[in-house]
């Protein structure tokens, strides 16, 4: 199996100090939800895909159109970068395609990076604490992020801060704790957008993440109530002298 990784452009971007946002799939699936939602509110476009043998052979029907799963997305006046991705790239494959990614971020003149992601951890229900950390000494608590002296990250995210501090480029880490795994976290979607919101007034309007994060939680209590009304019904349908 080939191991090259190739960045293909759908439309030039062309080098203009762009700000980067990194989202890719994982707790939450809330890194690439975000992201995907931000491009569509804003209307950005497609710009490049990444293409190797060492990402997973998915493709995504996204708006009835078949979509690779590694994108780039950017505004009009590339300005703003979009890194998603849906497929869950393994450790080995992650350095060669993290540092090919990194390369051409350069190459755009990069001005600084910013990775979102969820973090295993359940949290009580309502307002839940984004947690951050950055290498240029930014301020996160004046856009409500509480800086954290403590954390990690893994896979892509990890190959791109390796390589950020390596080449002295501005790094940023955003994580919302999720204890959802294997559906979509809504909220948490919603919380990391409204930060992004914050850092550089993208104006993106959460509301229909929140309604979806509404009606999930709600269907989730349904099921529940429904589960403990079966079990009580079964209780009661029982003969006292039946001994079943």
């Amino acid at each position: 199996m080939s191991s090259r990784v190739d960045i293909v452009e759908i439309s030039p971007v062309k080098k203009n100090s762009p700000i980067v946002v990194t989202g890719f799939t994982g707790p939450g699936f809330i890194g690439n939800t975000a992201l995907l939602y931000i491009a569509r509110q804003k209307g950005f476009t497609q710009r490049a895909q990444v293409k190797s043998h060492l990402i997973p052979p998915m493709i995504l029907l996204i708006e009835g159109k078949p979509t690779p799963v590694f994108r780039i997305y950017g505004d009009q006046k590339n300005e703003i970068l979009l890194v998603v991705s849906e497929a869950l790239i393994n450790a080995e494959n992650a350095w060669p395609i993290g540092i090919k990614l990194m390369e051409w971020l350069r190459e755009k003149g990069v001005k600084e990076i910013i990775s979102i992601e969820g973090m295993p951890f359940a949290t009580p229900e309502g307002e839940r604490p984004i947690f951050g950390f950055s290498s240029s000494g930014r301020d996160l608590s004046k856009v409500g992020v509480r800086p954290t002296n403590e954390g990690g990250t893994s896979g892509l995210n990890a190959v791109l801060l390796d390589e950020a501090m390596k080449h002295k480029v501005p790094w940023t880490m955003l994580l919302v704790p999720t204890g959802l795994s294997q559906t979509i976290d809504y909220g948490g979607a919603a919380d990391l957008i409204e930060a992004l919101n914050r850092m550089f007034k993208f104006g993106v309007d959460t509301s229909p993440l929140r309604q979806s994060d509404d009606f999930r939680r709600k269907a989730m209590e349904r099921a529940r109530g429904g589960e403990q009304k079966g079990l009580l019904g079964g209780f009661r349908r029982r003969r006292p002298d039946s001994g079943a």
